[in-house]
């Protein structure tokens, strides 16, 4: 059986057992010996007018008491950083901080804590610990690396704590296989970073120790670019974008920069509301995507046209830009309802059909959402079949999706 020891500060009656100057490594040395949970009430004061005697009392607990104006007891609350009252802390006999600190407002937030306690498997370190540890700035560099990770196990965001680290390694210290793939995993890329500065200075050597050649460590960089911008937007962190948008360009070859700028900007502005912005950024990336589109044509088509590879080639860009032309235009219907603008949205959605080739489920959506905002229901309707009909059977999430919105949209009920 696990052995804890449960610290519960309460402003409460003095009655309870009074364990007057206890020290620390008495009452570990009693949950390891008696092999029982520990129940420590820290009082605030040794007069209170609150009763403890309605909570049961387990055979399973040792009880004692400690009081925050006993300047030998505060010592131990201060350890812990137990600020207000009535809060709870819990212990395992090697001292280790297992649930983090709780203000208790009803008596029986007790039991319901002493519960979670018991039900709950505990590491040799636990995280609530961990995090103590780190507020405290505690952490040598062998810590902070067990502290994440038990964080990424956790799917828990570690941006900031891998920047500590990175700080107080060497890169010999980043450079192996076991700390990178653990480091490249989507909770734990910061952009920007101490971290990211790493990636950026050291690629060739990332590659070689991960034995991944371009495309694949191109895929893992998106991936944690993506999970940093979702991050920039939920912050409204506007400076970080063009940070995102350089290292794409400079370091992951991500292709046109004009792209890539008015893309970001424009799911930026979407993300967080602000219209006016996005219809400026959409219309310039809608822009940026056709300039593009023209260059790279009249580029392969200036080669030699018996290539084989220059048709897969036109074909791969136009159906890239067949797929952001339909993004801008969805971006739009999401947010705008101004006539004026939702037909610029069809009309990109117009351009997106006839660059796509196959797959042309998304255009067929996004242009009956359009035709639906502009009151053209039957034409919206139509667009949304062929978008349902034009699903492959295996996608079932999408094909439910778009079947729901095409019933909302016979029943003339709202979408967007």
């Amino acid at each position: 059986m696990k052995k804890i020891i449960m610290l519960t500060v309460l402003v409460l009656s003095s009655a309870i057992l009074h364990a007057e100057s206890a020290e620390l490594n008495e009452l570990l040395y009693s949950a390891k010996s008696k092999n029982k949970l520990i129940l420590l009430k820290i009082y605030h004061s040794e007069t209170s007018g609150l009763s403890f005697d309605s909570i049961p009392v387990s055979d399973r607990f040792i009880e004692a008491s400690l009081y925050a104006s006993n300047p030998s007891d505060r010592e131990i609350i201060n350890e812990y950083r137990v600020e207000s009252y009535p809060s709870i802390i819990l212990l395992n006999s090697n001292g280790h901080l297992i649930l983090p600190v709780k203000k208790v407002d009803h008596l029986s937030e007790i039991e319901a804590y002493t519960d979670k306690a018991l039900k709950t498997k505990y590491d040799s370190k636990p995280l609530a610990q961990f995090d103590l540890e780190y507020r405290n700035n505690k952490m040598n560099k062998t810590s902070l690396y067990e502290y994440i990770v038990t964080r990424t196990s956790l799917g828990l965001d570690n941006s900031n704590i891998i920047d500590r680290y990175t700080q107080s390694v060497t890169p010999g210290d980043l450079l192996n296989r076991k700390t990178l793939m653990l480091f490249i995993d989507e909770n734990n890329f910061n952009i920007p970073g101490a971290f990211y500065s790493f990636i950026e200075q050291n690629q060739e050597e990332i590659k070689q120790v991960l034995k991944l050649g371009d495309e694949r460590f191109y895929r893992l960089a998106e991936k944690s670019i993506e999970y940093n911008f979702r991050k920039i937007c939920a912050d409204k962190d506007e400076s970080s974008l063009r940070h995102i948008i350089d290292v794409k360009v400079n370091t992951f070859n991500a292709g046109d920069r004009d792209i890539l700028y008015s893309e970001y900007m424009t799911r930026y502005f979407h993300a967080t509301y602000q219209p006016l912005k996005l219809i400026d950024h959409a219309r310039e990336y809608v822009s940026a995507v056709l300039k593009y589109k023209d260059l790279q044509e009249k580029e392969i088509s200036g080669k030699n046209k018996l290539l084989f590879s220059s048709p897969l080639k036109n074909s791969i860009v136009r159906t890239q830009c067949a797929a952001r032309l339909r993004d801008a235009a969805q971006y739009i219907v999401e947010i705008m309802s101004a006539k004026s603008v939702l037909n610029n949205a069809l009309s990109w959605t117009v351009e997106a059909e006839q660059l796509a080739d196959d797959d042309k489920c998304d255009i067929y959506e996004t242009r009956a959402y359009i035709l639906y905002k502009l009151g053209k229901r039957d034409e919206a309707i139509t667009n949304m079949e062929k978008s349902y009909n034009s699903i492959s059977q295996n996608n079932i999430e999408q094909k439910k999706n778009v079947g729901f919105n095409l019933i909302k949209m016979k029943r003339g009920e709202k979408i967007y």
